[in-house]
């Protein structure tokens, strides 16, 4: 049996469960929590699943190894990780190209890619909201909705626009495909990630923007806070 970038899959009992980061080590060979360092890294939790099994963008493990694939045309990584017992806990370190994520075991639960994840309810009943029918284009992605900044973009955003048509039926395009989704009042609903995330309509220099929480795989496998994706109605779209 071999994981995603060829390796024989061999067993490891000891990482098998769910990690918690715990912080970061600016060297890529750290072996103690001297000099940790707390932030962002993208993901708040891992889950080492039975017989190295994918999810997200782990794409499987190997005793000794993780591997990450980041999307797109980003090759798969392979990271060697140790795990060291700090007092009478394990701790993981996987060693990066310029750094060392460290996380410590919560519990050692057989985990499956079916039952990961957070979820929202998304069996909600539409109400309607005259205000945003129509055509919304991304015109920005922060970590707050007080982080924006109206300025000309001429970035192309993994999802480019979000239509909301009458009965709740919502249309969003993506780079590389169409997703056919619902809303209602003050939420966008995925069947897709099986989220419903919030959205609200702000002014802000005389000019109404869409503040969207993105509610993907950091939010869903990775424990994190959800980022905002940022969008401008379309001139000539229905008011």
């Amino acid at each position: 049996m071999k994981i995603a970038n060829g390796m024989d899959f061999v067993n490891d009992e000891r990482v098998v469960g769910k990690w918690g980061f715990v912080g970061y080590i600016e060297d890529p060979e750290a072996k103690t929590l001297d000099n940790l360092l707390h932030g962002n890294i993208g993901y708040k939790e891992i889950y080492f699943l039975p017989k190295g099994e994918p999810y997200w963008i782990f794409e499987g493990w190997t005793k000794g190894y993780l591997t990450i694939y980041l999307g797109g045309d980003a090759p798969i990584y392979t990271y060697k990780y140790v795990i060291r017992c700090i007092d009478c806990r394990d701790h993981l370190f996987i060693h990066k190209e310029d750094h060392t994520e460290v996380f410590i075991k919560e519990d050692s639960k057989v985990y499956s890619k079916e039952t990961l994840g957070k979820h929202d309810i998304i069996d909600h009943p539409f109400v309607e909201d005259e205000s945003v029918h129509g055509k919304w284009n991304s015109v920005g992605y922060v970590g707050n909705i007080e982080d924006f900044i109206p300025k000309p973009e001429d970035t192309e955003y993994y999802l480019k626009s979000m239509e909301f048509k009458d009965e709740g039926c919502l249309v969003q395009q993506y780079m590389d495909e169409v997703w056919n989704e619902r809303w209602t009042n003050g939420l966008v609903i995925s069947l897709h990630r099986t989220t419903a995330a919030p959205y609200i309509i702000k002014e802000i220099n005389g000019e109404k923007y869409m503040f969207m929480e993105w509610r993907m795989g950091n939010y869903i496998y990775g424990g994190c806070k959800p980022d905002y994706y940022v969008f401008r109605k379309e001139e000539g779209a229905l008011l």
